[in-house]
């Protein structure tokens, strides 16, 4: 049960851009409190939305913190919130991944929508329910597979039909790999690019004053142009290896110098270097 105070750093320090939060916001806050006003004839809003983009750019994290923003709205009815491991669905048991797919989306995810509250739902890595048949064709399991996905479209109908208080945001690293039936299904999709150069500069800021530094803005800015190309997840892990990686006399809450990050993302540049060459 959300609000938990906790929730409201997903996000206040998940760097996208202004617009693609109102979008988000807007989208959950219709889809949860008007959807089940109109007729899926009519207004054929199923409650469903991707989030795709590289690995570490916020995208699970985002939906939890939109999860929260919606629950301190709601006020003393409260919101839940449930997140899907879908990799633990697909099973090498000949049925399995088809019958798991069906309990999660017609049994097991209706029952918390029948406990009247609204409900936010978080699959991560939709693709593994979800795949692309034509895709899956070549496979070793190609009618499991196909079964399964089938399993995902019927299951993602009856929800939208029984559960109008629930939203359901998916998420991938790789989009064409999901079946285009579903991809049809979708009432929105929101894209999550990497980092621009400002964005970069924000969230280095944001983890550099996590951990405390003595760098100044010039100094930062200088640091965020060589991050071009980093996911968020990964500029702030760089942060994490300059404390990790200094020299064992330096207190460990002493702030990070300039030069400390710099042997960081000298270190970085040198392994993609040798990945690249082999």
């Amino acid at each position: 049960m959300l609000p938990e105070t906790d929730w409201e750093q997903y996000w206040d320090r998940i760097y996208v851009p202004d617009e693609t939060k109102r979008r988000l916001f807007n989208y959950a806050r219709f889809t949860l409190t008007r959807r089940k006003t109109f007729s899926l004839v009519g207004l054929p809003v199923h409650g469903i939305a991707l989030l795709r983009g590289a690995p570490g750019t916020g995208k699970s994290s985002l939906v939890k913190g939109l999860a929260h923003r919606l629950a301190t709205e709601a006020g003393d009815e409260g919101l839940m919130f449930a997140e899907v491991n879908a990799h633990a669905l697909p099973s090498q048991m000949l049925g399995d991944s088809q019958r798991n797919t069906v309990n999660l989306l017609e049994r097991a995810l209706p029952e918390l929508a029948e406990k009247g509250h609204p409900v936010v739902v978080l699959i991560d890595e939709i693709d593994s329910i979800a795949t692309d048949r034509d895709r899956a064709s070549a496979g070793t399991d190609p009618v499991d597979v196909a079964r399964a996905t089938e399993a995902a479209l019927q299951g993602l109908d009856h929800l939208a039909a029984a559960a109008p208080n629930m939203v359901i945001f998916a998420t991938s690293n790789f989009p064409q790999a999901i079946d285009p039936a579903f991809l049809s299904r979708l009432d929105l999709t929101f894209e999550l690019d990497l980092p621009d150069r400002t964005t970069t500069t924000a969230i280095l800021r944001d983890a550099l004053d996590e951990v405390g530094t003595d760098m100044d803005d010039d100094a930062r800015v200088k640091a965020a142009a060589a991050l071009a190309g980093m996911s968020g997840r990964d500029i702030r892990k760089l942060v994490f290896e300059a404390v990790i990686s200094r020299e064992s006399s330096v207190a460990v809450d002493a702030p990070i110098k300039e030069k400390e990050l710099w042997t960081a993302i000298e270190a970085r540049t040198t392994t993609k270097t040798r990945e690249a060459a082999t």
